[in-house]
């Protein structure tokens, strides 16, 4: 394979699982920062795609010492670039009607803005922690739909719970679409949301490399020129096995030319 030239690559990986661990560390540690910030010296632009808030890829970059102009988050809803903020929303009234339906379920349920997270008691102590808190609890999630630009819903529980969930909104709803972002977790958001088709929007004609460890993560290795999954994850995309996103970065370092 031919060298790269560093200004026409976009390293574009995940956060929870890829770049951090469960308590918030960096996998591969102070290495994989060093390579990070060698990469972006040498000219390469850095992406991170995130199902997290916007908040926390800003709190990634103080902590690496990294620069994240374009920003990807809420698996690719809300897109960060040169000052300006779009987003892709779900329908007011398909919100409230989803969630009028969904409200009894044994499910968690959480309600994302552009900002903030929203929902009705606190958090299991161990789920996964934020960068930065944004999180309000409000006790009617009726008013924050009717008052608010969604983004997306957050559900939690068993998949024999969330399964039928995601198959009513697949079924019902043709403007909006229910992803697994895990064994345990459920995203209903705007159909045609996803990581890969914000890349394709905000890095047109760059040369992409994605790294990602989970299904969410896939569209964006179908937009990328070469892919690492770091997982053991079966992939219906062709991509580069690696151990950590260390490997993965020591890998691209040596195709820049």
């Amino acid at each position: 394979m031919s060298s790269f030239d560093p200004r026409d690559v976009v390293v574009a990986f995940d956060m929870d699982g890829t770049l951090l661990d469960a308590d918030n560390n960096v996998i591969g540690g102070e290495e994989t920062v060093d390579i990070l910030a060698r990469l972006q010296r040498r000219g390469c632009t850095m992406a991170i795609g995130t199902g997290r808030l916007d908040h926390d890829i800003i709190c990634a970059g103080e902590r690496f010492g990294l620069h994240f102009d374009n920003r990807i988050s809420q698996h690719g809803a809300v897109r960060r670039s040169k000052g300006r903020v779009e987003a892709e929303l779900l329908n007011p009234e398909d919100a409230l009607e989803i969630f009028n339906r969904i409200e009894d379920a044994p499910v968690r349920i959480e309600v994302n803005t552009v900002s903030n997270r929203y929902w009705t008691s606190e958090r299991d102590p161990d789920f996964p922690k934020e960068l930065y808190d944004s999180h309000i609890i409000k006790g009617d999630l009726r008013e924050v739909i009717r008052c608010q630009p969604i983004v997306l819903f957050l559900l939690v529980g068993d998949g024999v719970d969330l399964e039928p969930i995601a198959r009513m909104v697949g079924e019902e709803y043709p403007g909006v679409q229910a992803v697994m972002s895990s064994k345990t977790s459920l995203e209903v958001m705007p159909r045609g949301v996803s990581k890969g088709s914000a890349l394709a929007q905000m890095y047109a004609g760059k040369r992409i490399m994605a790294i990602g460890d989970a299904p969410n993560d896939f569209e964006m290795f179908g937009k990328a020129e070469r892919s690492y999954l770091v997982s053991d994850l079966p992939c219906p995309v062709d991509v580069v096995r690696e151990p950590s996103i260390l490997e993965a970065l020591k890998d691209i370092e040596g195709l820049l030319a």
